[in-house]
């Protein structure tokens, strides 16, 4: 791919993952990412960084020539699309992890890099990034947390969290499509767990037997993936993730609003 250095431009590897393919303009050559916080949840990067792995932008560049577009205008959207500039107008909040979520993932880690980097490919206008579309860019950050050495099955389940936001802001048939599979995850996941335990604590169970309605329920995780499209493989991942996931991010909710309610109850009563 073409080169976005210039005269003054010192390329390290990032310190955190030097085999990512991150590479940092760092004076000092350590590969250090350095942000300034400029409010109670924002930051500002100060550091040019890009991402560079030759089998990654290739698999980019293929995918973007077979959606018509010319191979120079390819290579150059990539160029664009695995380079982060800061900007002034550019502030982040490093990767969006919901705070129910934090149990399961910092809003910083091995994925910082590539969060940054598909926060910039990611606009308020549907496919208008660098790379001209969101399932695309959603891809890219899942590659890009790959060579970092995020986990397969955490990159996974974050991979799935951007592709459902994608399919929802896509509006349309898209949006009704994540509006039925989420009513068929509730039912399969109420089912998956009380047929679960109906099996486990041998009780009775309303509906046929419990291991026929498990198994059932098992098959919707499959039956449902279609609705998300291209982007099926996250539909699997986000309904096997649910199981688990849902229950202990509901438990830490709950924990976190007594805790506000503790809050609310310490300066009602003046203390400080």
């Amino acid at each position: 791919m073409g080169e976005t250095t210039s005269s003054v431009t010192r390329w390290a590897p990032w310190r955190v993952a030097p085999a990512s393919g991150f590479e940092v303009d760092d004076p000092t050559g350590r590969g250090s990412v350095g942000v300034v916080q400029i409010n109670e949840r924002q930051f500002v990067v100060l550091n040019t960084f890009r991402y560079s792995d030759e089998v990654v932008e290739n698999d980019l560049l293929t995918k973007l020539v077979r959606g018509g577009m010319e191979e120079p205008e390819a290579r150059a959207a990539i160029d664009k699309a695995r380079t982060f500039v800061p900007r002034e107008d550019n502030p982040t909040d490093l990767a969006s992890v919901p705070r129910f979520m934090r149990w399961f993932e910092d809003s910083y880690g091995r994925h910082s890099l590539a969060a940054l980097i598909h926060d910039e490919l990611i606009t308020d206008t549907v496919n208008s990034g660098a790379l001209g579309s969101d399932t695309l860019s959603d891809r890219f950050f899942r590659e890009m947390m790959r060579t970092s050495g995020v986990p397969w099955l955490k990159r996974w389940i974050m991979w799935s969290a951007v592709a459902l936001r994608t399919r929802w802001v896509a509006g349309g048939y898209r949006r009704w499509s994540i509006v039925l599979w989420l009513l068929l995850s509730v039912v399969g996941i109420a089912a998956t767990v009380g047929s679960a335990g109906a099996l486990l604590f041998d009780r009775p169970w309303p509906v046929s037997s419990p291991g026929w309605s498990f198994v059932v329920a098992l098959l919707m995780i499959f039956v449902a993936a279609p609705l998300w499209g291209r982007q099926w493989a996250a539909s699997l991942i986000a309904a096997v993730g649910a199981l688990w996931l849902v229950p202990a991010a509901a438990v830490t909710s709950l924990a976190w609003v007594v805790y506000r309610v503790l809050e609310w109850t310490a300066r009602t009563v003046g203390l400080r």
